[in-house]
């Protein structure tokens, strides 16, 4: 044996059948003895070994031994063996959902093993055992690593991420006149369906659009695709937009890992692409379809504050979708247009807020010259956003952390990205709606109206460093050691226990409301019907000035306190402020 690389204090010996290495693992998370674990963990662990193509095999047991003896543990894990084990879980990483025999994680990537299923697949308040191995791509399996153990709790949220993938995009021939269909896979963490407790019924749901290319991609030459419909497998329902700009696959089950095809139909003529070589992008954003239903507007006691209410009123019931003249709650806000989104009916909104590796991709199909003024280079607060100059239009601009919240966003830079996606900003009423159940629920909070978040700490993984970050409800407070945005629905994951209330989720599973990033709206002044964006970065003339009072923000961020993150909280409704804050971000919304 001998050294492996200084300072690593690891060895390894040779494989003289093969004659090649053998590579040491390392146990990420959960960390030894770690309790309250979920019962849907995700098991993360590392090959010890710069710059390798390295693949996995996990194994889990109540017995430490991992019956040795017998070759027969109660889980048994191998990345190359296949990727998909249909009782138990997934290989997936944080950027990508592995998914065939073949693949690999590159250079000092980690590897994670994603337990899914409708109910717990581990047993609560249970000790299990773990370990690991990896080989390179051509060679055999190391030595096991140690053995780490950990403690399940009662069943938390269970994902190590709520995000979702795609990849497999392929395009057919024409199907019809002027037709063609562009095909592709997509894979979700924890999509739900159901009930809210006042009778609201929801579900999540992905926003689907295309960018195309006639130049080869060239700089500034991608456009936005008509899409008409399409088709989706087993789990979820397609419908085009009546605008045309996307599709909505609403899902109809609950599951904590789901996947399917995709087919959607492209309206080429619509696009004038007649007989043209194109070049397709597929973007899906992650969305929850909130119900039509009364709700409850401007709750009077908001934590024991009245000082920001909406037109110096009280608290209203939203019974309907407004009137233009006339008095009543449905006129709410007051003086709207028909149409005027005030929350009562139905809309879909992001069920996260912006992340970086989002906004990435948006710079990375715009224009240069627009895409360097709409960039924010600065390292701070949880934001790193790199730009290579060297690289290729398209490749030059990355996230360090894509699932980070993106913050530092100016109005001009949240909206024009919302506009660019076919989405808008929400209306602060809007927001409200998303934040509690139908009416009669008057909650302070996202979660409910007790209780006020606590200080109890934590240090989420994936997050950059050994942070000490509030552990429950929401990310807030300022605090001197975790002065950042952390990664969007870090509270819904299964990184530590959490109740439901503790995910600090809304009755519609919707992650963030609270804390995090204070979020970009329309504010209830504005006077125009704010239309869907128009798949450009050009801002739709029905949203109001990037600056102006009639936007703001509502939320609460990482620097503030939990006065901000109250959902009726309107301190800063009216924010006529063009600077890009490090606590600022937004979220997308649609009207149906």
């Amino acid at each position: 044996a001998a050294d492996l690389y200084p300072g690593y204090g690891a060895t390894m010996s040779a494989n003289s059948a093969a004659g090649q290495p053998r590579f040491v693992t390392v146990l990420l998370y959960p960390a030894n003895n770690a309790t309250d674990v979920s019962q849907s963990p995700s098991l993360n662990v590392t090959a010890l070994i710069p710059n390798a193509t390295v693949q996995y095999n996990f194994q889990v047991d109540t017995l430490q031994t991992m019956n040795s003896q017998s070759g027969n543990p109660q889980g048994d894990f191998d990345q190359t063996v296949a990727q998909l084990f249909a009782s138990s879980g997934a290989f997936s990483g944080q950027d990508k959902t592995i998914a065939i025999s073949s693949d690999a994680y590159l250079g000092a990537s980690t590897a994670t093993f994603a337990f899914y299923s409708s109910s717990a697949k581990l047993n609560a308040n249970t000790v299990y055992y773990w370990r690991a191995r990896a080989k390179p791509s051509t060679g055999v399996y190391g030595e096991w690593s140690s053995t780490f153990s950990f403690t399940t709790g009662q069943f938390a949220s269970a994902n190590p991420a709520n995000h979702l993938a795609i990849s497999g995009v392929t395009m057919s021939g024409v199907t019809g006149p002027g037709l063609a269909t562009i095909s592709f896979n997509i894979a979700e963490n924890n999509v739900t369906t159901g009930t809210s407790t006042n009778g609201g019924a929801y579900n999540t749901a992905d926003w689907v659009f295309v960018k195309f290319s006639t130049a080869a991609g060239a700089d500034g030459t991608w456009q936005h695709a008509t899409l008409t419909g399409g088709t989706v497998g087993a789990g979820a329902t397609l419908a085009a937009a009546s605008d045309n700009k996307g599709v909505y696959l609403n899902h109809t089950t609950n599951s904590l890992y789901w996947t399917s095809s995709v087919n959607v139909t492209w309206n080429l003529a619509a696009d004038g692409i007649l007989f043209s070589k194109v070049y397709v992008k597929v973007f899906a954003i992650s969305m929850v379809k909130v119900p039509t239903g009364d709700f409850i507007y401007n709750v009077s006691n908001i934590g024991g504050s009245t000082f920001n209410n909406y037109n110096s009123g009280t608290q209203a019931i939203i019974s309907g979708p407004g009137t233009a003249t006339g008095t009543g709650t449905n006129n709410l806000p007051l003086d709207a247009p028909v149409g005027w989104p005030n929350g009562y009916s139905g809309f879909y909104i992001g069920r996260y807020e912006i992340t970086q590796g989002q906004y990435a991709d948006f710079l990375n199909t715009i224009p240069s010259t627009l895409a360097s003024s709409l960039h924010y280079g600065t390292v701070a607060n949880g934001h790193n956003m790199t730009y290579t100059a060297g690289n290729s239009y398209g490749l030059k601009y990355a996230a360090v952390d894509p699932n980070a919240a993106k913050n530092y966003l100016s109005f001009d830079d949240g909206w024009r990205y919302l506009s660019w996606a076919g989405l808008r900003p929400p209306t602060e009423m809007e927001f409200e709606k998303a934040g509690r159940d139908l009416s009669p629920d008057a909650r302070i909070y996202p979660w409910g109206s007790t209780p006020v978040p606590d200080w109890i700490t934590y240090a989420p993984r994936n997050e950059g460093g050994n942070l000490a970050c509030i552990r429950r409800y929401m990310n807030y407070g300022n605090l001197g050691y975790c002065t950042r945005v952390l990664d969007v629905g870090r509270y819904m994951g299964g990184d530590v226990y959490r109740t439901t209330a503790e995910t600090g989720a809304s009755p519609w599973g919707i992650a963030d409301l609270a804390g995090n990033v204070w979020e970009l709206v329309i504010n209830s002044k504005w006077a125009s019907v704010p239309l869907n964006g128009n798949g450009t970065p050009t801002l739709p003339a029905t949203w109001p000035v990037p600056g102006a009072d009639t936007a703001g923000d509502r939320g609460g961020g990482w620097g503030s306190d939990a006065s901000g993150a109250r959902v009726s909280d309107r301190y800063f409704a009216s924010w006529a402020n063009t600077n890009r804050n490090g606590d600022v971000g937004a979220r997308g919304c649609r009207t149906p």
